[in-house]
């Protein structure tokens, strides 16, 4: 009688990822901004440097964890950074100083970047090789769907308990969920369960490596380049420029959406279901921007959704009840985020796949700076004006730039519409 076959044990690693990533989302800032205002007695602006900073302290780490992952074990990465960071959002809930909140957050930037997308994508792509792309799409879709269903619930913790409660919610979901998870289910890599990448035979999957390194001893070696070369290019500067906008963009929206609605009169949790409809719309356009831009020239999809998002902040603008909200949640949030996916598409497309790992840490700077800089700004324009209403056209000069410097990233005159990888 035949067996049945089990499943590939690489997909309960993308299971467990997809969990984490589920998790992770449930950082309450966005919903508590106010409460934080109050406890800390400071405006908005002061108190969004919290999350700037923590992402900037995630950035520079995630530079040397890139380097120190590819001789060390994800595990202990993903392990000690969720157990720092769950302490972290639990002495956070502790605080009673702004000065203790900066400090908090900037360990729990360090440490979420062990916990966070880098070490697990690192873990997944020893697990698949083929399915790659798969396996990671699914993992990314855990993060919109927790935003979908966590953030109400944080939103309904932190109108009815206060700020503190939230923090101690998100610190419970990463040690009680995420760490005995990485304890018990994650593995390094296949070959430490006696299996090959995308559940292939083993034996075949070493005989067919062999035959390729035979094979490549006499390709000539790649033409590799290191940071300070990419750094005189010019269309590294406009790939920069153009992840820098979009991120202060979107994080200028999405950090102060909630505060924005609440301004309205609209209730905390009200406000809060609707950012995370917002986040939970957008891996549907993740996943969207990964298809088109294997399809078509990333240029395009790129100015495509930046269209599209700034249709959604003019709709915005005009909001003045919950229904034209809705509205906004629907067009913007199809399109914000997907620049996390049309990223590393941009960089294939423009300067091929030879030098993909430090473009990509380039990238990933550029990207990060711009959050780091959109969340206080918009909390300080805020706190000048009075309204969110300048930064939101802010936002759309933005998106503005973004598509024009996008546009001259792949060269001035125009590529063709279907897509050429180098």
């Amino acid at each position: 009688m035949p067996t049945k076959k089990k499943m590939y044990y690489g997909w309960w690693i993308v299971i467990t990822t997809t969990v984490m990533a589920f998790t992770l989302v449930a950082n309450p800032f966005s919903v508590v901004l106010k409460q934080l205002m109050t406890e800390f007695g400071s405006g908005r602006g002061m108190i969004s440097l919290g999350p700037s900073i923590s992402m900037f302290a995630g950035g520079i780490s995630g530079l040397f964890i890139s380097k120190l992952i590819i001789n060390h074990r994800p595990k202990t990465f993903m392990l000690w950074g969720s157990v720092i960071t769950g302490i972290c959002l639990l002495l956070i809930s502790l605080s009673h100083s702004l000065w203790y909140f900066y400090i908090l957050s900037f360990v729990s930037g360090i440490t979420g970047a062990g916990a966070g997308a880098l070490t697990m994508f690192t873990m997944i792509s020893r697990w698949f090789k083929k399915k790659w792309g798969t396996a990671i799409g699914i993992t990314m879709l855990g993060g919109s769907v927790g935003s979908l269903i966590i953030t109400p619930i944080v939103g309904l913790i932190a109108q009815n308990l206060g700020w503190r409660a939230t923090y101690i919610f998100a610190s419970a979901l990463v040690l009680f969920i995420n760490v005995p998870l990485i304890i018990f289910i994650l593995k390094d890599s296949p070959a430490q369960m006696g299996l090959a990448p995308d559940g292939t035979d083993p034996v075949e999957y070493n005989r067919v490596n062999i035959s390729q390194v035979a094979q490549n001893i006499a390709v000539k070696p790649v033409n590799k380049r290191g940071f300070a070369f990419f750094l005189k290019s010019l269309p590294v500067w406009l790939l920069g420029i153009t992840f820098t906008l979009i991120s202060m963009g979107d994080a200028a929206v999405t950090q102060h959406q909630v505060s924005f609605l609440t301004d309205m009169g609209i209730s905390a949790t009200l406000a809060a279901s609707a950012l995370g409809f917002t986040m939970g719309i957008s891996g549907i356009g993740k996943f969207a921007a990964g298809w088109l831009a294997d399809r078509f020239s990333s240029r395009y999809v790129t100015m495509v959704f930046l269209t599209i998002e700034l249709a959604g902040m003019v709709v915005l603008i005009h909001a003045h009840n919950m229904s034209t909200v809705w509205v906004f949640v629907v067009v913007y949030g199809l399109c914000t985020g997907a620049a996390t996916t049309l990223l590393p598409c941009v960089i294939t497309e423009a300067f091929g796949t030879a030098n993909f790992s430090i473009l990509f840490a380039l990238g990933d700077i550029f990207y990060r700076v711009g959050a780091t800089i959109g969340t206080p700004l918009a909390g300080f324009i805020f706190d000048a004006t009075n309204s969110y209403s300048f930064v939101f056209v802010l936002v759309i000069i933005f998106y503005i730039l973004a598509m024009i410097t996008v546009y001259f990233t792949l060269g001035v005159n125009p590529k063709p519409l279907k897509r050429r990888l180098k």
